[in-house]
Formats: structure tokens, sequence, C-alpha cells
């Protein structure tokens, strides 16, 4: 890879940054896990979202496994999205859950889409809605199980160790991460957006093998 190509890619990992928002109740806040949604319907788009946006996110979550797309089902209906610049400064997303079980998504599709393609926008709008299903569906202990697969991260600093602060995120960051490779079947390795998250220490199916328990009627 050229270094314009692997510089291009830097500045724009730099800028996608994936945030999720916990409306002020800490790292660590919750809402409390619902089997199932009682308004099931559809997203609801912000006035003046552009019908190829609109079609973009549409498409994600069609192309998702259907065990990813069942537990999706179950929250779409308290989700609204909007596709623009995230008041978060550098992030290409921001997740809000609110205390009533509503959920708010950014989405900057644009640069995104111009930079990596179909695949970065599928990682995007499945990390974002990874949020929802988790503040959502998720039960804490469930929670901290499929957490437990996915490698912390290298120590932050390591001289000449490029991998420094490799998945030094939140657990709610490590799980969206992880439930938009599950919900794809793709590591992204070549995607350079968010928290550079470890693959789990077990294959995607069968860290996800509880999500697709959840996820049946």
């Amino acid at each position: 890879m050229s270094s314009p190509v692997r510089h291009a890619l830097a500045v724009l990992a730099l800028l996608c940054a994936i945030v999720v928002v916990l409306d002020g109740r800490g790292a660590d806040a919750r809402t409390e896990p619902v089997a199932r949604a009682p308004d099931r319907g559809t997203f609801t788009f912000a006035p003046g979202t552009h019908p190829l946006d609109r079609q973009a996110v549409l498409q994600a979550v069609a192309a998702a496994r259907p065990e990813a797309r069942a537990l999706i089902d179950r929250i779409d209906g308290r989700t609204t999205i909007t596709v623009g610049t995230p008041s978060l400064p550098q992030a290409a997303g921001t997740a809000r859950s609110l205390p009533d079980g509503r959920h708010e998504l950014t989405l900057d599709l644009g640069p995104v889409s111009r930079g990596l393609g179909a695949a970065g926008v599928a990682r995007l709008v499945l990390h974002e809605l990874g949020h929802a299903v988790d503040a959502a569906l998720v039960p804490a202990d469930l929670a901290a199980r499929l957490d437990a697969l996915v490698p912390a991260g290298y120590p932050c600093g390591t001289p000449g160790d490029d991998r420094s602060c490799l998945g030094r995120s939140a657990r709610e960051e490590r799980f969206a991460e992880t439930f938009a490779k599950w919900a794809t079947g793709d590591l992204g390795i070549t995607l350079h957006i968010g928290y550079k998250v470890p693959p789990p220490r077990v294959s995607l199916d069968r860290w996800g093998a509880p999500l697709a328990a959840l996820a049946r009627p």
C-alpha cells in the first residue's frame, strides 16, 4: 500500500470515531432489558433525510445476518435516525439511548461512503444499532460474558508497537463493534473506521450464539 493511501486511511480513521452517548448516566449505565419491544415498526428518519441515505441504512440492515435483523426488528420502532454530522467532534456516528426506551442515532454517511464504500456504511450503521440492541435487549450478565470473549487490547504507549491502544475503549464500544462484525460476518480488517477493537477470541458465530438465542421468538 502506498504512503499516500496509508495516510488517507489514517486520516479517515481519525475522522471516523464511533461514539455512544449514555444520556449522562455513566459508562456502566444500562436500560432495563426487555424481551421484546412493544412497538415494533420501522425506523423513524429525521425530516429531510435524503432517499438515498435512507436506502443505504435500510440496505445495511437488510444485508445483516437474520439473527441480527431479528434483534434490530425489536428496537427499530423506537429508533430515530438522523443523517448528518454528529455533535461530537471527529465522530462518524453517535447513539443515544434515552430513559424512556427510545434510541437516537446520528450517522455521517457521506465521508464513510466516499472513503470505505458500502462495507464502511454497513459497519457504521450496524455499530450504532448495536448500541441500541445492547442497551435495550442484552441483560447485564450476558453483556459481561460476551465482553469476556473480546480482548481488552494492548497497553498504550508500547514503543514501536503499532497495536498500542488497540481496543482500549468502553465495554459498550467493544460490544457494538463486535456486534457489527457478527452481523456482517466480516472482521473488517481493512476497515479503518472507529475503535480498533480486536476480534473475539472465538469465531464470530460462536461469539454471537447467545445473541442468536436471544433473537429466537
